[in-house]
């Protein structure tokens, strides 16, 4: 038997966020101050929602905070340095608001641009900033469990790995949606590289336009008769999907994002220790939180596009750790057949596709979408005890019995 499963809307979601028109809330002799704002909206995904920690409603940035890296690197330009980030080390910048009309994004203590003077050169500083803001990271199980050190020469990274269940209803044990800062100029993104005083005026701030680095799939499940099926069983039989389940195999278990990045991409790194790949399994029944199955295909039905809650997603990884095994979603849905003498038969379809390429293509990570699961079942698919024609009939149409 043959098997079908196609995948729909297959790109990532790597979208900037967007905040407010902010003044600063500082306070005090703010000239050659460096400040910060967020240039997009801050809100962030967990496992299928537009969220940051898995709960049911959006959670903004500006409720989580950002993290920045800076490096002083004098006249030189930042590609040409060798340098550290001890300008600027994991500093927490959170979102102020006083009730009052005075909103903005704060850290202490506030840090000043170098100075220089007409005749000479411009001093540079670079940033980089990830979020959500993770002031100590410690590899005890969080998904941020390590950060790169203040004295070490470089591009500053953050190490990363899955949950050991997204879909834990403690919010601090779910899937955290990682996002890296950049410079956002039209379509262009790129890193916010050999700043200098003279670039800013007192009051004017960093913007960083904050984009996803995690790929996010299986938010919505679908599941579809094909027509030519559909218009045999039609009135003869009904298809009811009981139970979906989706095993996620070869996932990246952990890797390092390294915060600089050339073109706006999410720039991983392998890490090659411990458990390199790893698997997730989700159940989705009329038991699970959440979930909306079972579904009948009956007279009016043969197709659904919402068979999985929002938050029944995974973010994963995009990146396949050379000499592993193509990362895969198997998906298998249970249904029960009742043909028209009200005999009730089960079975189970199944699929499988790979979540970093399709016929050998690399996904385009564009912007806005999330990858889809869509499963079409037809005549020769893996659905037994379908029912087909056994020719004659009474006059009012062939009569029909179940497949054996």
């Amino acid at each position: 038997m043959k098997k079908y499963l196609t995948l729909m809307a297959a790109a990532w979601l790597l979208v900037g966020c967007t905040s407010d028109e902010v003044v600063n809330p500082q306070g005090g002799d703010l000239d050659g101050a460096i400040l910060f704002d967020v240039a997009g909206m801050a809100e962030t995904r967990a496992p299928g929602m537009m969220d940051l920690d898995g709960t049911t409603q959006p959670v903004s940035l500006q409720d989580k905070g950002f993290g920045v890296f800076a490096s002083y690197t004098a006249l030189e330009k930042y590609e040409t340095a060798t340098v550290s980030t001890d300008f600027m080390y994991n500093q927490g910048v959170t979102y102020y608001d006083d009730g009052a009309g005075n909103t903005g994004w704060t850290y202490s203590p506030v840090k000043y641009w170098p100075n220089y003077t007409d005749d000479r050169d411009k001093e540079y500083v670079s940033f980089f900033a990830y979020a959500p803001y993770e002031a100590d990271p410690q590899d005890d199980g969080r998904c941020i469990f390590a950060v790169s050190k203040n004295f070490n020469y470089g591009d500053p990274w953050v190490n990363y790995r899955l949950a050991e269940n997204p879909w834990d209803t403690d919010p601090a044990k779910q899937q955290v949606d990682l996002c890296f800062g950049m410079h956002q100029d039209g379509t262009n993104f790129t890193p916010w590289t050999d700043q200098c005083k003279a670039d800013y005026d007192i009051d004017d701030k960093l913007k960083f336009t904050f984009k996803h680095a995690l790929a996010c799939i299986g938010d919505q499940i679908s599941i579809k008769m094909a027509d030519d099926l559909w218009s045999t069983i039609n009135g003869y039989a009904t298809v009811t999907i009981d139970k979906v389940t989706i095993t996620y195999k070869n996932l990246t278990t952990k890797a390092r994002l390294v915060l600089n990045s050339a073109d706006g991409t999410p720039n991983w790194k392998e890490i090659i220790s411990g458990e390199l790949t790893c698997s997730r399994t989700i159940t989705l029944d009329n038991t699970t939180t959440g979930g909306v199955i079972p579904f009948t295909f009956d007279g009016t039905n043969h197709g659904t596009d919402n068979l999985l809650s929002d938050q029944f997603g995974l973010l994963f990884i995009p990146l396949q750790i050379a000499g592993t095994e193509a990362a895969t979603a198997e998906v298998a849905a249970e249904y029960t057949v009742v043909n028209n003498a009200s005999e009730t038969y089960n079975g189970v379809a199944k699929g499988t596709f790979k979540l970093l390429e399709n016929a050998g293509v690399p996904y385009t990570l564009d912007p806005g979408q999330k990858n889809a699961i869509r499963i079409t079942l037809t005549k020769d698919f893996d659905l037994a005890h379908l029912v087909y024609p056994l020719g004659g009939g009474s006059g009012s149409g062939p009569s029909y019995a179940p497949r054996r």
